[in-house]
């Protein structure tokens, strides 16, 4: 039995099922793995009418998960409160969904009871191919907001050094555009605050020259009249601060 034959007798019959292409081959490749042998189209038929039950099985495992994702999102985004009317109502529509819920349930159990054990592991595996998908696809999401947000950051902070800011942006996580606004102003206080303490210092740095005439300058008046009071004294010459003794 070759997997193109069963692949064109399973896909009018799973239509309405809601599989992909990719799974319905998959699901084509298992049955015909069952029958190695050359088969006829009526065998063929026959092997894929077998097989529409589990299918559905599956179908009914993947609802339980996107309902379990459903229950959860709506766990972590409550809805505003309501009215006593509308939280009665919704009280009376859990009840029946839960009523409904456990019904499938027990159905669901007696049906597993009769699926092939091959099956079995089939449908486990597809279970934790969705709901790998489904943990996957959240961590992009993620990713994706954390860089867009992280690039508007680095934009707002032009005329900051990159050396300054580079470490605490590596240890931060934006989830939010709040998140973006608080670092960046807090980044900007810290680099302003950093920058004029370095000018202070800067500035506190330079010392006033000495007292005395610099080299190459001419001697203060008052100066040159010490040095002609020694001379008409005749007292030995001594140096004075800032002036060669030699000249």
């Amino acid at each position: 039995m070759e997997t193109q034959q069963v692949l064109e007798k399973l896909k009018p019959k799973a239509a309405s099922f809601g599989f992909s292409e990719e799974e319905l081959r998959e699901a084509s490749e298992s049955i015909a793995g069952l029958h190695p042998e050359e088969a006829t189209d009526e065998e063929v038929t026959k092997a894929v009418d077998t097989y529409i039950p589990i299918l559905k099985l599956s179908q009914s495992a993947a609802n339980r998960s996107f309902e379990r994702f459903k229950t959860q999102f709506e766990k972590d985004h409550p809805k505003p409160t309501k009215t006593p009317q509308q939280e009665e109502e919704e009280r009376k529509a859990k009840e029946e969904a839960e009523r409904k819920k456990k019904e499938e349930e027990e159905k669901r159990k007696k049906e597993e009871a009769k699926e092939p054990e091959w099956f079995k592991s089939y449908r486990e595996a597809s279970e934790k191919r969705i709901k790998d998908l489904e943990e996957a696809n959240s961590r992009l999401e993620s990713e994706k907001t954390d860089a867009g947000f992280r690039k508007a950051a680095i934009e707002a902070l032009e005329g900051v050094d990159e050396s300054y800011y580079d470490l605490l942006l590596k240890q931060r996580k934006f989830t939010k555009q709040e998140d973006v606004d608080n670092f960046v102003k807090d980044v900007k206080e810290g680099w302003e605050k950093m920058s004029s303490k370095l000018k202070i210092n800067n500035l506190s740095s330079v010392k006033p020259p000495k007292g005395g005439t610099p080299p190459g300058d001419k001697p203060s008046k008052d100066v040159e009249d010490r040095i002609k009071r020694r001379k008409a004294s005749g007292a030995v010459a001594s140096p004075i601060r800032g002036l060669d003794s030699k000249k």
